[in-house]
């Protein structure tokens, strides 16, 4: 297959890039290499790049994480058109877009633990995807935990975010802004604890 992808994310994952993108007909994408691992921590995949890419789908995904490619070249063809905000480039993709409190983000499956970690479990259940897009309602603050982590001002109970991102953390992210979310892989730390999926902020737009 082939597709121009717009690169929306780079997060740190052991060591490597996890790149995110989507396709210009809107397909959420998570660009491996040709052997299904992640790029390099030097990539230089950089967010708001469009690449002209030939890959093939990942067998045997393991939902959520339905995005993975395996790419097998890739040709750099410009940015993203100047002016346009990422904002405006998923909204004319109909990309569907969370608002307002973290409950509602993957369509409401995240569960929290006491000190407002998101996950999510098969008894729970399991979104369709492992990326998605959250406009907050309100103001997030930077709390250095285990950690860079932003915390939601939330009457019911403690909600925060970890970020994995390659941007520069600030100190406060303002109300209305954009944000890349996502899923991190299955994994538990215990051979009787239940594996899970743990809720990462990837970056923002625009701030």
């Amino acid at each position: 297959m082939k597709a121009t992808v717009v690169i929306l994310s780079k997060t740190h994952m052991n060591g490597r890039s996890c790149v995110g993108g989507m396709t210009m007909d809107g397909r959420y994408v998570r660009l491996l290499d040709s052997n299904g691992d992640n790029q390099p921590e030097d990539t230089d995949l950089e967010p708001m790049q469009a690449w002209d890419i030939k890959f093939r789908i990942k067998p045997n995904t393991t939902p959520p994480h339905v995005e993975d490619v395996l790419v097998l070249e890739r040709t750099r063809k410009r940015m993203l058109k100047k002016g346009i905000t990422i904002l405006e480039f998923i909204e004319k993709r109909d990309i569907p877009i969370w608002r307002g409190h973290p409950d509602n983000i993957f369509d409401g499956l995240i569960q929290w633990t006491g000190n407002g970690s998101g996950f999510i479990d098969r008894d729970g259940g399991v979104p369709t995807h492992s990326v998605g897009f959250w406009l907050t309602d309100r103001r997030l603050l930077r709390r250095d935990y285990n950690g860079v982590r932003y915390r939601y001002p939330s009457v019911n109970g403690n909600r925060s975010l970890k970020f994995k991102g390659f941007q520069e953390p600030v100190d406060a992210i303002p109300a209305g802004t954009l944000l890349r979310i996502s899923l991190a892989r299955w994994v538990s730390f215990s051979p009787d604890e239940e594996r899970k999926c743990w809720l990462q902020l990837s970056g923002w737009y625009d701030l």
